[in-house]
This record gives C-alpha cells, sequence and structure tokens, in this order.
C-alpha cells in the first residue's frame, strides 16, 4: 500500500497542498506498521490540484495533507484515495509512521470553506505561492 505526503522543493512537508512542489511516496506494510521503502517524486504535472489521476497510477491509497480543500479532495476520492487533511508542520516520515501506529490527529483544515482556486500566499497577498503554483483550496 502506498501513502502521498505533499512536499515542498525541498522535501519538507507542504502545510499547503496547492504549493506543493514534489510528493513523498511511502510503501507501507500496514499490519508491521513499517515504512517499507520511500522516495522523493517530482509529478509529471506541475499543478498539485492535477495530481489525483496520477497518484492513482502509483497505487496510492491515502494523502496525508495539512491543508486541502474541497474540490481537491474530492478529485482524491474520486481516483480511490482517502485524503486526511488539517495535519501540523512535521518530518514527513513521521507523519506516516503516526498513520501506521494510529496516533495521527488531525487539526483544523486550514483550506475549509473556500469555494474557489484563488491565489494567495501570507507573505505576498495576490501573488502565486513562491514555486509560481496557484494555491488549490478549491
Amino acid at each position: 500500500m502506498n501513502i502521498a505526503i505533499p512536499l515542498t522543493d525541498n522535501g519538507v512537508f507542504s502545510l499547503h497542498y496547492g504549493s506543493s512542489a514534489k510528493v513523498g511516496l511511502y510503501e507501507v506494510d500496514p499490519l508491521r506498521r513499517a515504512i517499507l521503502r520511500s522516495a522523493e517524486i517530482v509529478p509529471p504535472v506541475a499543478e498539485p490540484c492535477e495530481w489525483d489521476a496520477w497518484l492513482g497510477t502509483r497505487n496510492v491509497r491515502i494523502l496525508l495533507a495539512g491543508g486541502m480543500g474541497r474540490g481537491a479532495q474530492a478529485r482524491m476520492v474520486e481516483s480511490g484515495i482517502e485524503v486526511i487533511a488539517g495535519l501540523p508542520a512535521a518530518e514527513p516520515q513521521e507523519i506516516v509512521q503516526a498513520w501506521l501506529e494510529g496516533r495521527l490527529v488531525p487539526g483544523p483544515n486550514a483550506c475549509e470553506g473556500h469555494g474557489k482556486h484563488h491565489e494567495h500566499d501570507d507573505r505576498h497577498p495576490g501573488q502565486p505561492h513562491g514555486n509560481g503554483h496557484r494555491h488549490c483550496c478549491h
């Protein structure tokens, strides 16, 4: 079984799904509660809101995210991927291990309630995120 985590350019857990640059893929054994393999991969499509089909082809069954809008979540579910959003900042491997051990505690999803695609960056309002992608809370 594979779990995906959105990452920034430098491999840190991306708290805003829409500003992710790559994905951490973790092959796990839930029965043994073990991570078998991990890799950081840059998806073939730059826009995270379009990663659902690609993640489905990678046999991803769970996406662990910080802030993620309802539209992006719905696309993941349509591709057979369960989304757990509202996760706090942590090391990606620690997040996966917490899920495996049943101690993952989601908090508020920063993107809940947004009804349309919007661009924002807390440091530069109205501008795309640092990697040039729009924030996809929609």
